[in-house]
């Protein structure tokens, strides 16, 4: 670059093509900036996750090409606007250099470099450490291929750029790649800085909060990672990309953590949602975090994830882990079919899925849920397996409902993609990620997939809206605080309560018995799909009389205590809601009490 001066540098989220209301700031890319920072080397972040923009358009708005390093952060769904900005930003700004990393990156960097030549170099698995030394370098102005002296950067010997370690470069003179060798983990996460680093994003970021039942009360909630990766190797998650090497944070750090940011933001955050892969690898550290959270301020909740096996193995550290303010955690199931579970490589049975559910219900903690419902192999009785799992389990009041809605997803340098690739006698392209709707064996796998996609599509939306207005009108029955005006018991009569209760059960339900009447007529060969069935229904959700209409219609189910059609049972609830001083503006987006909303 032939200057002294310090390196403009940007780091980039781009966008995975959809809009998420419960979008969060890149912590990844946070702790890159603050990194860098710390060493003298500002920059500024941009986060595009959600936009749904055209990705030069949003590089042309920002002014990418005004930067001389910019870095991407990819994933499988974002790769492609990442490619798209960065051929723009190079045809702007040759002397720019592109910088990809993150677990897409990282699984394909060879690749990556082959065929897009507007990326000069790839930083594999964890970014700081290479990252820094990449703008050091830059920062005395040489070329990248030449040698630089950064003795005074502690103790680091003269090398060219090319040669940093855990990178992947395109060779100068044309002969191929340059692809280093890996670079170690940081050992020590407690010496890197906390990730507070800004991000311009045109879609903002929503406050994040945590309704606490126990207290009745609604949190500001942070997001902290005290730990990074995972020793396990389930065949479909991205973690293995970046590599399994676990380590933790002292849990003082993640106490300092929390209060920095109270200070920072003014917020006086009293959630802790830990954004961990894996929170219980150590169920002693876990406690300690705990128990620290706890002894700074015992109005501290918190949550994590884990898998079913640790739940069980470490059962004895779970009350006092209560006491000190968990609320619920974020449990992988995925499925309920032992053959899946083979699949996905969790080694464990579906019996230790059913005795981790028993365990923490009996212990009052809640669970959020990560399930997997179909993949490509996925046969009837795998769903059945799985329905009857949420029935039995309890999860038929549970929402939000996405996971009846999802498939599997073969992320690139995942085994599983691997795995499917070789079944199916394919190689996929690596810039792409398969739509997992499209990948089922068996078609009248395909065919339930397309029915409950449509369902979806067409009603549960419309179920959420009414759920989320019927129990903000009941909690504010409970507790008394009603709607604009107060709360009066002659406003609404408890014959109407109780029956605004049970809409509200019965709208939980709905999807699921949608489901299950979806799969009986599948397993029958799609008599009433098909409209070719008798009429009546006669199954456990009540049936319509469908006569020889059929299509979606036909299955569904009467709801209920009166059996009514959906669409009248989710007016019904909207009315009563309204009634009640909850009228939901067209449009809103109304929330329920529910903790993770």
């Amino acid at each position: 670059m032939g200057t002294l001066t310090r390196p403009a540098i940007a780091f980039v989220n781009p966008s995975v093509g959809f809009s998420d209301r419960r979008k969060s700031k890149p912590i990844g890319l946070a702790y890159i900036m603050a990194y860098l920072e710390k060493s003298g080397f500002p920059s500024s972040g941009f986060d595009f996750g959600d936009s749904e923009d055209d990705a030069v358009e949003l590089a042309a708005h920002y002014g990418l090409d005004r930067f001389d390093v910019v870095g991407f952060s990819v994933y499988n769904e974002s790769f492609r606007a990442a490619i798209a900005m960065a051929e723009w930003i190079k045809n702007r700004r040759p002397e720019c250099l592109i910088v990809l990393g993150g677990p897409h990156a990282t699984a394909v960097h060879e690749h990556i470099l082959r065929r897009y030549s507007c990326v000069d170099v790839v930083v594999r698995r964890e970014g700081e450490e290479a990252m820094l030394d990449l703008v050091r370098g830059l920062d005395v102005g040489v070329d990248v291929s030449v040698g630089v002296d950064v003795d005074g950067y502690g103790g680091r010997v003269r090398a060219p750029l090319t040669g940093i370690k855990g990178t992947t470069w395109r060779a100068a003179d044309g002969s191929g790649l340059l692809v280093n060798e890996d670079r170690g983990f940081v050992p020590d996460l407690d010496r890197i800085p906390f990730p507070d680093a800004e991000f311009t994003s045109h879609s903002g970021y929503p406050d994040l909060t945590y309704y606490d039942e126990v207290q009745g009360r609604l949190k500001a909630a942070l997001t902290i990672c005290s730990s990074r990766s995972c020793p396990y190797n389930c065949s479909f998650c991205g973690v293995l990309t970046i590599g399994r090497k676990y380590r933790s944070r002292e849990a003082e750090r993640v106490v300092a953590e929390l209060l920095h940011f109270r200070a920072r933001h003014g917020v006086n955050y009293e959630h802790v949602y830990f954004s961990d892969a894996n929170f219980f690898v150590s169920p002693t550290r876990a406690l300690e975090v705990a128990e620290a959270l706890y002894a700074a301020d015992p109005q501290v909740t918190f949550s994590f994830g884990t898998r079913v096996n640790q739940i069980l193995k470490a059962a004895e550290v779970l009350p006092r882990l209560k006491e000190c303010g968990l609320r619920f955690i974020e449990l992988g199931i995925e499925s309920a079919s032992e053959p899946v579970l083979e699949r996905l490589a969790k080694h464990v049975k579906p019996e230790v899925n059913v005795a981790a559910v028993r365990l923490l219900r009996r212990l009052g903690i809640e669970i959020s849920l990560d399930f997997i419902m179909l993949d490509p192999a996925t046969t009837l009785p795998d769903i059945r397996a799985n329905l009857e799992f949420l029935r039995e389990a309890g999860f038929y009041d549970y929402v939000p409902h996405d996971h009846l809605y999802t498939a599997l997803v073969l992320y690139e340098g995942t085994p599983i993609r691997d795995f499917y690739a070789r079944r199916f006698g394919v190689v996929f392209d690596p810039d792409d990620l398969p739509n997992p709707f499209t990948l089922f064996e068996l078609p009248e796998v395909q065919r339930f997939s397309d029915t409950l996609r449509a369902f979806r599509k067409q009603w549960q939306d419309r179920i959420d809206g009414a759920l989320a207005q019927g129990e903000l009108a009941l909690a504010s029955m409970a507790d008394g605080s009603g709607g604009p005006d107060g709360w009066d018991d002659s406003d609404f009569p408890r014959e109407s309560h109780a029956r605004l209760q049970l809409d509200v059960v019965s709208l939980r339900h709905a999807p699921n018995l949608f489901m299950e009447r979806l799969l009986e007529d599948a397993e029958a060969g799609f008599p009433l799909l098909d409209g070719a069935g008798d009429k009546g229904g006669g199954d456990k959700g009540g049936g319509d009389e469908v006569g020889d209409t059929g299509g979606l219609e036909a299955l569904l189910p009467r709801l209920g205590h009166d059996h009514i059609q959906l669409h009248d049972l989710i007016e019904r609830t909207e009315a009563a809601a309204r009634e009640a001083g909850f009228a939901q503006a067209p449009g809103a987006d109304v929330v329920g009490p529910h903790g993770r909303d």
